[in-house]
Parts: structure tokens; sequence; C-alpha cells
């Protein structure tokens, strides 16, 4: 059954609406970037938390109400899992926390999941297991140099098992990526630490992101694909609009970005 990316958005609008939680902008430029990567891999496996599952990371785990979203859509968190997502009390925080069923790793801490990630990869070749490590990272996020380190280790072990995905939609939490510190060429330097490098122009094409996943399934080198995508995708006057990082949706903006994506 194929997964409608607007119910997606509007799962994370009202999430983070009855939280009144941020970071909805982040969330929303990855929701094709998640749902390719959990159409590909075996959803039960995850379930049944078999040694040799598939294993996603949100290393940008602010955005994690696009990850709880995708993962509600595909039977990995309940109805009343989602609804208590940032209210007193609840387990759902603002970030990614493995105290939640099929949540690999809690993330926050920028630069933290792709360094676990390839600790990961790495563990799971050693036993033989013929499964794929996913980590979703932001572009801003590469301004963390402990994810460098990684990406220069992956290269130099050829860790075939691991995939990264940049969420590269130009904005940090307080302006231009580029004009923090420009990340570009961001592909050439991939291909420098001997990874498969794949620059999609449309990273909000789920289908090529899907084609790309299913092509490198036996890499014999570690594999990112540099989605370009836009901060806010979906609600239009939330796109490339950094005032959303923060700012939860609320009364009439709540209900404006929902008539959009109806």
């Amino acid at each position: 059954m194929s997964i409608i990316n607007a119910d997606i958005r509007k799962t994370i609008l009202c999430m983070v609406n009855k939280g009144s939680a941020g970071h909805v902008g982040s969330a929303l430029s990855m929701v094709e970037i998640l749902n390719a990567v959990y159409s590909s891999v075996n959803v039960q496996k995850i379930l049944n938390k078999k040694e040799d599952r598939d294993r996603v990371i949100l290393s940008k785990g602010h955005g994690t109400s696009g990850l709880y979203a995708v993962m509600f859509h595909h039977g990995l968190l309940s109805k009343e899992a989602i609804d208590t997502y940032f209210l007193d009390d609840s387990v759902m925080a603002g970030h990614a926390s493995h105290f939640i069923g099929n949540v690999e790793h809690s993330t926050g801490a920028l630069g933290h999941g792709l360094p676990v990630a390839l600790g990961i990869a790495l563990g799971s070749l050693s036993k033989g297991y013929n499964n794929r490590i996913f980590v979703i990272v932001g572009d801003g996020e590469l301004h963390e140099g402990s994810n460098w380190e990684a990406i220069m280790f992956a290269g130099h072990k050829k860790v075939g098992n691991l995939c990264v995905l940049v969420d590269k939609n130009e904005r940090s939490q307080m302006g231009n990526t580029a004009d923090a510190c420009s990340l570009d060429p961001l592909g050439a330097k991939f291909e420098a630490f001997n990874f498969d490098c794949y620059d999609i122009k449309d990273g909000h094409n789920e289908m090529e992101i899907k084609s790309i996943i299913k092509k490198t399934n036996y890499s014999t080198k570690p594999v990112v694909l540099i989605c370009n995508t836009i901060k806010g995708k979906g609600v239009s006057f939330m796109e490339g609009n950094n005032l959303w990082h923060y700012r939860p949706p609320k009364g009439e903006d709540f209900d404006n970005a929902l008539g959009e994506l109806e």
C-alpha cells in the first residue's frame, strides 16, 4: 500500500501543534527521505527485533516528529504513542529516543548519529549479517567534526552496508548553512573519502531515492545520497522560512497548513 506523503505531513503538523513543539520545518523537509527508507527495509524484521534487521538512525534528532510520523504510517508506532508527542509525562520527547520501541538510537546532540551508525555497520559486517544501516543527517549537522571522522573511517574500511542520506535543505537553525560555513562541493568531499555519491537534484523525489537505495544494495563502498530538499516542504508559508525551525503552527497558521495538504 502506498503511503501518501501529504498524510505524513498532516500527522507531523498535528503532533507539533498538540505538543507545542518546534522543528516542524526540519521534519517536513525529510518526509520523502524517511518514507523511501522505511519503504525499502524489512519492517517485519524491525518489529520482531531481529539482530540482522536493517537499522534506521535519524542523526538530526530534532526532526523527530518526522521520524515518528513515518514510523507510525509504517506500523512501527501506535496512534496512542504519537498522540502524546511532547506532552507532560510522555516518553515521546522532542528528540529521538531509544526508550521508544523500534527507535534504534537517541539523537539530538548533532554529530552523534553517523558515528554510531558506522559502529553498527561494522558490527553487522563482523557478524556476517546481510543488512543495511541507514542514517539521515542534516547539512547543517555536517559542520560537526565527528561526522567527518566517521566518514573518513567508513571510506577507509569500505563499509558497504552504510548508507548516508543528507537532508540538504540549505538552512540551519538561524540562517543559511552556507553563510555559517559552506559545505560545497559536498559530493566531491564524500567521493574524496571513498564514498559512492549520488546527488539528487529533487530531494523530494521519493521514487528516485528508493531506486538508488535498491541499486546500491550490494555496494562495496559506503553510499551517500545528497538530497536537495526544501525546509518546510509542503506548506507554502513554511518553505525556506527559518521562522519555522522553532515555531509550532497554531491557530490560523495550523488551519491554513492543514488546508494546503488536503
